[in-house]
């Protein structure tokens, strides 16, 4: 599973180191390669067997549908492999870059089954905006027994 934060920074050819916790967990729980894509203004990164099932639901809707066609646009279609390299980076392509802005510094979040990508600044404004909203998300969530 992949948890916690970690600040890193990307550099001018678009590599990002992965932190060795989620190395660790891409080694002894999943199976590489990462397919990053876009989510609102970050990226995420699936495991090879995540993106799997979730191409597996995808292929499984009616193609014709116009909500699974604009689905496939905004999220599938920007998706990239990005093998990790023998140092533990990713090569994280331009237009991923662009989409979530990153320049520099970077935030990668752990979610799970999954982890996001951030701009440092973005990240943590969005986490100040969700922190702040806090007691409406645990509402939110109470059927899990928080």
């Amino acid at each position: 599973m992949f948890r916690g934060q970690f600040k890193h920074t990307i550099d001018e050819k678009g590599r990002l180191s992965i932190p060795a916790k989620f190395r660790d967990a891409l080694d002894n729980t999943f199976a590489p390669p990462l397919f990053v894509t876009v989510l609102e203004h970050c990226l995420v990164a699936y495991p090879a067997d995540e993106w799997r099932v979730l191409e597996a639901e995808l292929n499984a809707r009616p193609q014709f549908d116009k909500a699974v066609r604009r689905f496939r646009r905004a999220f599938y279609s920007p998706a990239q492999d990005c093998p990790l390299d023998k140092a533990g980076r990713i090569l994280v392509p331009p237009g991923l870059r662009d989409h979530a802005e990153l320049t520099r510094d970077v935030v990668l979040a752990g979610m799970g089954n999954t982890f996001e990508i951030w701009d440092a600044t973005r990240h943590q404004e969005i986490m100040r905006a969700d922190m702040g909203d806090l007691e409406t998300i645990l509402q939110g969530m109470g059927d899990i027994g928080i």
